[in-house]
């Protein structure tokens, strides 16, 4: 019987042996912004789901605060092959060869981040994120990261002399210097607005804006409070002219050595980022813009959104027809 047993035990450490280990790797995943960012908080999620459901075979190693280089650096470590995986901004994919899904950046398409996580999650979202691996230009992006609106903020010196206005209308924007990330996109969008676009570093903006090189900037709510900008530039503007469409991308190189299985598990983790994010975002926003009060932050409404949604309509024209197309199907709630 002990002889039995003991050959049972050989037999079984024989067997175990003679299957091969699964092989682990490790993806890298850069992020411009810390930790409290809303995408970073998804790139978490993405990494703990990713390596739960690969059993530790795929892992990703996170860095934030732009530790691997800036938005344009990443987005070219992305199609060169040097970097795994970044969050990107729809809006700036057309300066790299993704035309289609900048349709989503462009100025007023949206009316909230509730309309913009429905189309996230519509086969309209599906077919926007397979339109980047159609344009082969080096991305495959894997998932959407919901965001809130992009608004302005202004300094105080702009402030007063305007007159200390207690709202903000289309008239103000006239001639204002503000600092815009460097797309095309964004440039057209201030300028359709009367104001001049300036494209200016993201590290710089905190000081530029001290020290009277722009008069404004733009940005999403939680942004402009997680850099402090609210310290340099106190009031802000609720135009929401556009929304943050974040975009998980992977370098193609990197997605064309991964099996079939393994691309399963990056999907099923984008899942995973996209409603955390979501979730997170809504919350995060809204915390705010109640904080703004106690931070001594003046909230300016826009009385006229409808002069800076006809100012800016001239840049659909300016699209191909199948963006119009896109663009007319996001308006109208056929997703």
């Amino acid at each position: 019987m002990k002889k039995a047993l003991s050959l049972i035990v050989v037999l079984t450490l024989v067997f175990a042996m003679s299957i091969p280990a699964l092989a682990e790797r490790t993806l890298t995943w850069n992020e411009v912004n810390g930790e409290t960012y809303g995408a970073t908080v998804a790139a978490h999620a993405f990494a703990e789901k990713l390596e739960e459901i690969s059993g530790g075979a795929l892992k990703i190693e996170l860095y934030t605060n732009g530790t691997l280089g800036s938005e344009s650096e990443s987005m070219q470590g992305i199609q060169m092959g040097t970097l795994d995986i970044f969050r990107g901004n729809a809006s700036s994919l057309p300066n790299y060869g993704a035309t289609v899904i900048g349709a989503t950046g462009l100025p007023y398409v949206f009316k909230d981040m509730a309309q913009f996580q429905d189309v996230a999650v519509s086969p309209l979202g599906d077919e926007l994120l397979q339109s980047v691996a159609d344009a082969n230009c080096g991305y495959i992006a894997l998932g959407w990261l919901v965001e809130g609106p992009r608004s302005l903020f202004i300094t105080p010196s702009v402030y007063e002399k305007l007159g200390s206005p207690e709202s903000f209308s289309f008239d103000m924007m006239n001639g204002l210097k503000i600092r815009v990330p460097e797309t095309d996109l964004m440039v057209n969008t201030m300028k359709a607005l009367n104001a001049s676009a300036t494209p200016i570093a993201y590290a710089e903006l905190y000081t530029s804006l001290q020290s009277g090189v722009v008069d404004g900037a733009e940005n999403g709510v939680t942004s402009y409070m997680d850099n402090s900008f609210n310290e340099v530039a106190p009031y802000f503007i609720t135009d929401a002219h556009t929304f943050g469409c974040g975009v998980i991308l992977v370098s193609s190189d990197t997605w064309n050595s991964l099996s079939e299985e393994e691309q399963g598990w990056m999907k099923e983790a984008a899942l995973t980022a996209r409603e955390v994010c979501y979730e997170y975002n809504q919350n995060q926003e809204q915390a705010c813009f109640d904080s703004f009060e106690e931070k001594g932050i003046k909230r300016l409404e826009v009385t006229d959104i409808e002069k800076w949604q006809e100012a800016c309509a001239p840049l659909y024209g300016q699209q191909s027809e199948e963006v119009q197309n896109i663009i007319a199907r996001i308006q109208s709630g056929d997703y």
